[in-house]
This record gives structure tokens, C-alpha cells and sequence, in this order.
């Protein structure tokens, strides 16, 4: 048997699993989730209880709420988010807080756990008497710039989450996502006319939520792949063009007023950055005619915010009834810095294949933006002949692991 739980799917903001048995086609992606039903990935949060001892959700119920007119933000519970990034080879300031008393590893176990707990239930309802860690191999997948380090603390915090009996466990394997997403996209072509013939080349670009991974690949006979250039990738997935948005509040509202947020609400933090998805990020096209503006509303979204602002902006922002307007150069500047070094990564494959490249799959969540799409057919239209986002493409990593 063969199962896939936190694949790319362990991601920075969003996993999930398939699963199927070695003899049989049929690949099943789960659908069910706590509190979800229909979605094949789920978010990469939890909740802690006030110590970070234990998880008291996960998944979407764990998401951050908004603040309590009534309580403030006493809440006692802890939302955590993004620790996969900590998994990274980057700088240390550039990786998102994560409290004190707790480390990256055990986040990741925690995760991993509440995860491995849905993936055994719903194995051993499908096939009964099942011993999971004799009949069942886990294939994760991982990005591409993840070191020999990373690789051990995933095998550490597998087995911390009870989905291995040992730390050298050969029930694990590791593939990378570029290589994952390769595999489905051509998968995804079956029975439609390919753009692809034998011995052509084409490139995958996997955008997620913390990296970037791509992948060029020459299609042979019978299916078959072959790597034509290094795998590359980087960290500038969705997540960054969040971090773009807190920067554009701290200028508007200044630096200390933010750092005072992150330290002692940082769960409120996380909702304003939600509604900032919802209702403007994930809408953004990059053609003025589809934009409207997004009036942010502190005393609405995060009315904790106006106990940190400094005398002066507290002044600016009460004429303004605590209201930011953020118009469409303001949003386009916030994707520009994070799609720019996508464009490069793309051009950076291009340049180091001696092939020309008949087709760019996108893939992953971020690959969903309709800007980043834009501005990848833009750069590469006429040197690409094809640039294809397939279907489902947030799930095209574990849908074909």
C-alpha cells in the first residue's frame, strides 16, 4: 500500500493526503476534514491550550477569530501557523515567531500527529485489521532545497507524531515536489491533445504557500521522465506577499505600532491577515477594471491595533475613522516583489536547458492567483508555446505523489 499524508502537502499553509493500494489505479485524495467536507487540502495551523502543551485544534476550526468585544484578546487559546518555514535554509529573521515555549519540531510533530491520526482512522475504515506500520509506506514529499538536516527532523517528528515505529523507519520516502507535480501534470494530459510529444521538454513551476520549487523534465517513450536540468526553488510563495501587506500597515501606521501587535496579539495579527486573503489577495487579477478598493477597517477587523499607535498617527488615523484605503497600486505592489522572483526562477530554467521548453505546468496554491498567471504568460507567452494551470492545481502534489 501506498499513502501520501503531509506532501508538499505538509505545507507551509496548506496539507493533505491520498492514499491507494499498490495493486489498484485508484488514487483517493481525502475530502474530510474536521469541520470541512469537499476541500482535499486543509490549513497548516493549530490551537494551543495557554501553556503550548497541548493541541486543542487543528486544521481550519484551529484559524485565528476575531477579536472579543466583550473579552479583548484573553483568550486562552494559542494559534500557531507557518512553523514549516523553520524547516528552511533561511535567515533566521526571516522566519516567522513562533512563542517560546515552543520549537518548530514539536509544532511540526503536533501537526503531524493530529494529521496521522486522521490518515490511520480513515486506512484502517477502508481496509479492516490494516497494521499500519507493516502494510503502509508514506511518501512525502518535500521541496526541492530541503538539506540533509531537514530531511532528519522530518524522520524525527514522523516518529514523535507515532506515523513511524523508528526514526530509520524504510516505510518513509522522500521525493520532491517539483518531481510529484512532473508526475500529475502529464497524468493530467492523458486523453486530451498533449502539447507535449516524445522527447519535448516542459517545466513545472510548483507555487505554494512558503516556496517555490520548478523542475524542467523531457518526456520519453511509455511516460517515462527525465531530469534535463537541477531542480531549483525559493522561498517566495503566497505567504510573502502577506508579509508585503504587514509591511504596507507598518508604513501607514508605523513599525512599533506592528512589532507591538506581533508580540502581544499575534492571533489577532493572523486574523487581520486572513481578511486581507479574503477579500483582496485572492481576488487580485492585475487589470484595474476588475479591482475594488479595499477599505480596511481597524475598528472592524482589529480595533486591538489603536492601543499601539503613537499619539500623531493615532491623530491622522481618528480623522480617517480608523480606515486605510488600500487601492490597486498599493495591492499590485504587494504581489510585484513576490512574482518578480518567481519570473526569475522561470527564466533561470530556461536559460539552463539546452532544449526548448514546449510547455510551463503551474501548479500548487499560489499558482491559483490569476495575477501570477498573467504576468508568467506575459513574460513567456511567445517564448513558450503553452503555459497550463491544470485542475485542482493546489492538490497536484499529493493527488499523483
Amino acid at each position: 500500500m501506498k499513502i501520501t499524508p503531509p506532501v508538499s502537502d505538509f505545507g507551509t499553509t496548506f496539507s493533505g493526503f491520498a492514499y491507494a493500494y499498490r495493486s489498484s489505479p485508484e488514487i483517493i485524495t481525502n475530502d474530510s476534514w474536521p469541520q470541512q467536507i469537499g476541500p482535499l487540502k486543509t490549513n497548516t495551523v493549530l490551537q494551543y491550550d495557554s501553556n503550548y502543551q497541548n493541541v486543542t485544534k487543528w486544521g481550519n476550526p484551529a484559524l485565528a477569530q476575531r477579536q472579543s468585544r466583550r473579552n479583548g484578546d484573553s483568550s486562552s487559546s494559542k494559534t500557531v501557523e507557518l512553523f514549516k518555514l523553520h524547516l528552511g535554509n533561511i535567515p533566521q529573521n526571516e522566519k516567522p515567531p513562533l512563542p517560546r515555549q515552543l520549537s518548530y519540531d514539536k509544532a511540526i510533530s503536533d501537526y503531524l500527529r493530529e494529521l496521522g491520526k486522521l490518515i490511520k482512522e480513515t486506512i484502517s475504515t477502508r481496509w479492516q485489521g490494516i497494521k499500519f506500520f507493516e502494510h503502509v509506506l508514506l511518501v512525502i514529499s518535500i521541496p526541492a532545497e530541503f538539506d540533509d538536516r531537514a530531511k532528519d527532523t522530518m524522520r524525527k517528528c514522523l516518529y514523535n507524531a507515532g506515523l513511524t515505529n523508528s526514526k530509520e523507519s524504510n516505510k518513509v520516502e522522500f521525493t520532491t515536489e517539483p518531481e510529484a507535480a512532473a508526475i500529475y501534470c502529464m497524468r493530467n494530459l492523458e486523453g486530451q491533445n498533449k502539447p507535449i510529444s516524445i522527447n519535448e521538454s516542459f517545466m513545472v513551476v510548483d507555487c505554494g504557500g512558503g516556496t517555490v520549487d520548478l523542475t524542467t523534465r523531457k518526456l520519453l517513450r511509455d511516460n517515462k521522465l527525465s531530469e534535463i536540468t537541477e531542480r531549483t526553488g525559493g522561498f517566495c510563495g503566497g505567504f510573502y506577499v502577506d508579509r508585503e501587506f504587514i509591511k504596507f500597515l507598518s508604513r501607514r501606521l508605523g513599525q512599533s505600532t506592528i512589532n507591538l501587535l506581533k508580540e502581544n496579539n499575534y492571533g489577532q495579527m493572523q486574523y487581520m491577515i486572513q481578511q486581507f486573503c479574503q477579500k483582496s489577495k485572492f481576488h487580485f487579477t492585475g487589470n484595474i477594471n476588475d479591482f475594488n478598493s479595499f477599505e480596511f477597517d481597524i475598528e472592524e477587523i482589529c480595533p486591538i491595533l489603536k492601543q499601539y499607535c503613537k499619539d500623531d498617527i493615532k491623530e491622522k488615523m481618528e480623522d480617517n475613522d480608523w480606515i486605510i484605503d488600500i487601492n490597486f497600486e498599493d495591492i499590485k505592489s504587494m504581489f510585484d516583489p513576490v512574482v518578480g522572483k518567481i519570473i526569475r526562477l522561470i527564466r533561470g530554467q530556461l536559460n539552463s536547458s539546452k532544449n526548448k521548453c514546449s510547455a510551463i505546468f503551474l501548479v500548487g496554491g499560489f499558482s491559483e492567483s490569476k495575477y501570477l498567471q498573467m504576468r508568467v504568460k506575459e513574460e513567456f507567452g511567445k517564448l513558450v508555446p503553452s503555459i497550463i494551470i491544470p485542475k485542482q492545481p493546489i492538490a497536484a502534489i499529493i493527488y499523483y505523489n
